[in-house]
């Protein structure tokens, strides 16, 4: 879930949601969920597909974070249909995502903040900002990925190596 969205002056305002109770505090919120969109994406593994990751940070309101192992790109550009004060222009007919966001009814863990509103002090694992950030830590990770498929590579030959010698004792002590 994302978090550390920007803040918006608290105000009084007439909202269009009314208070769900059991819900996310919907009419208490100056529409923390409609500021951005966030889309779930492969975990990198290798060079390319880091530098395919720092495409998207090379582009304005980007970011990518990280929670759990999983991996998010973050775009904070609100919604279209949200008015001036916070309020969704479209409410009646808004789309499904918009109306399961927040549904403690389809809330798969319920250890899981509720919604923005719940979760918008809360950190992530890893956050990429800046494409350097990422090339950064694309660099520490690629180097620890290729030391361990090295120590795995010797590990692998040692035992061929262990086989080999087995297999060829077995040979001579038949031949006996």
């Amino acid at each position: 879930m994302p978090k550390r969205l920007p803040a918006l002056p608290q105000r009084k305002r007439a909202c269009a949601v009314p208070e769900q109770p059991g819900g996310p505090p919907c009419h208490e919120c100056d529409a923390l969920c409609c500021r951005y969109y966030a889309l779930e994406l492969d975990p990198p593994e290798d060079a390319d597909d880091f530098d395919d990751l720092r495409w998207y940070l090379l582009h304005e309101k980007t970011w990518i974070w990280v929670d759990e192992g999983e991996w998010f790109l973050q775009v904070d550009e609100p919604c279209r249909f949200l008015d001036r004060d916070g309020r969704c222009t479209i409410y009646a007919r808004r789309p499904r995502i918009c109306r399961e966001y927040g549904d403690p009814a389809l809330q798969e863990d319920p250890e899981e903040p509720l919604c923005d509103w719940f979760a918008r002090d809360e950190h992530h694992e890893l956050e990429f900002r800046e494409p350097e950030e990422l090339e950064a830590y694309a660099r520490k990770f690629l180097r620890k990925k290729a030391a361990e498929h090295r120590r795995r590579s010797r590990a692998a030959k040692k035992a061929w190596e262990t086989r080999r010698r087995r297999e060829a004792a077995r040979r001579r002590s038949r031949t006996w």
